[in-house]
């Protein structure tokens, strides 16, 4: 499996370098991007979206009746590869060498609140407007976590429920609404903490919810689901454990290894050996982003720089390796220029519309209509910066952004690169 990586993995390098920047990349839309596996999945049951993607880039062949798709958030290519050389990882080889396995790159910002949008409704990130872990929603006069979609600090009030819409995401609908309209049955398999999340609320419209305890308790339902079925069926399952060890121990570290093989174990054991499978079972499996380590002494705190305070008008958002300014009329030139000055090893400044009409968020076709929710600076971090703005504890004292050893957002190799396997299971 590593050889198959290895050599997708220069060509995927060679291809989408930056040319600014050639250590980091773009997202690869239309081209082998996490963006394009929901246009693909409606693809297989027939359902047409008007996207195209390159042949030579497609993710899966054929069509299939049921077909299963799972999120592991954080299993990026640069852990893989660890897991790989330390490890025996033999449950994970086992499944890759009987699947087609890719390269392909994740959406910017590489996080998994915008990630998981574009895998839900079919839109890319300039489409859905959700760019970040944090951002700053005027209408809710304050910084919001994106995930949970409540201000930072108030855990119990869901913008949601307080008058907040995004007509833009309703109006264009999920990937199961579009099923649903097919007659294909959609389930979405989700951790039971997460259940009535914000995001889960606006991602999860049209298919059926089932909440879960465990991984092995999901692939119980899972396969229940399947031998029930008597249509044709999408199941999304999605699983955060390895970001999660990711973030707290580390990506690079037996825990993280033994974690991605106990799901790849429990995948062969539960799923790929069951008999009471339906005929023409399809499963694919890829992620939201990579991540990488950040080094003590490279964690700049944004808030303590009062020079860069007076030219903004909210707190630094974003993610630690991906951060949004708004800056104050007329100060975007003077802001441009001092951070460059002072802060250059650390990040490059980027102005949101250069980006924006570089591709970085989507295809041109797919920008439409207001595109303040950019920002007016985006700060890409170099080598092991992360960036964060301390004076966000004011507001949410649990914030502990600062305190993550795996991170991600950015534009590196490591954040960005995933795998994609695919393969019929019966």
């Amino acid at each position: 499996m590593k050889n198959i990586l290895m050599e997708d993995f220069n060509g995927v390098i060679d291809g989408y370098r930056w040319n600014s920047y050639k250590d980091l990349l773009k997202p690869a839309f239309g081209n082998g991007c996490i963006a394009d596996i929901p246009g693909q999945i409606l693809a297989n049951f027939g359902i047409s979206t008007g996207q195209e993607t390159k042949n030579h880039r497609s993710l899966m062949e054929g069509k299939h009746d049921h077909f299963i798709f799972l999120l592991l958030d954080g299993f990026g290519f640069s852990t893989i590869k660890y897991s790989l050389k330390k490890h025996s990882m033999k449950h994970l080889n086992n499944f890759a060498d009987n699947s087609g396995v890719k390269l392909i790159t994740s959406v910017f910002p590489s996080t998994t609140s915008t990630a998981t949008v574009s895998y839900h409704t079919n839109m890319h990130p300039v489409e859905h407007r959700i760019v970040g872990y944090t951002s700053y929603i005027p209408e809710a006069g304050t910084v919001c976590n994106m995930i949970s979609l409540t201000p930072l600090g108030q855990k119990e009030h869901c913008l949601l429920d307080n008058g907040y819409e995004m007509p833009w995401i309703e109006h264009h609908g999920t990937i199961y609404n579009k099923l649903q309209e097919n007659d294909v049955d959609s389930v979405f398999y989700l951790p039971y903490a997460i259940r009535n999340s914000g995001l889960t609320r606006i991602t999860g419209n049209g298919a059926k919810i089932s909440p879960y305890y465990s991984v092995s308790q999901m692939l119980t339902s899972l396969r229940r689901d399947l031998s029930s079925a008597k249509g044709r069926t999408f199941h999304f399952c999605y699983i955060p454990t390895i970001d999660t060890i990711s973030h707290k121990i580390g990506p690079y570290t037996q825990d993280t290894a033994l974690e991605i093989e106990s799901i790849f174990m429990l995948l062969e054991e539960q799923l790929i050996k069951a008999s009471d499978l339906p005929e023409d079972t399809f499963i694919s499996i890829s992620a939201d982003h990579g991540h990488t380590v950040p080094e003590e002494g490279q964690k700049i705190d944004l808030s303590v720089d009062r020079k860069l305070k007076s030219f903004l008008n909210t707190p630094v958002v974003g993610d630690p390796r991906a951060s949004v300014l708004r800056v104050k009329d007329g100060m975007i030139e003077t802001t441009m220029d001092y951070l460059t000055e002072k802060y250059e090893k650390y990040f490059i400044p980027v102005l949101s519309k250069q980006m924006l009409a570089e591709g970085f968020f989507g295809t041109p076709k797919s920008v439409n209509g207001d595109t303040s929710f950019l920002g007016d600076i985006i700060l890409i971090s170099r080598n092991s910066t992360s960036i964060f703005d301390s004076s966000l504890k004011l507001i949410d004292p649990g914030n502990q952004a600062n305190t993550l050893i795996g991170m991600h957002g950015g534009l590196s190799c490591d954040e960005m690169l995933v795998p994609f396997f695919a393969r019929e299971i019966s």
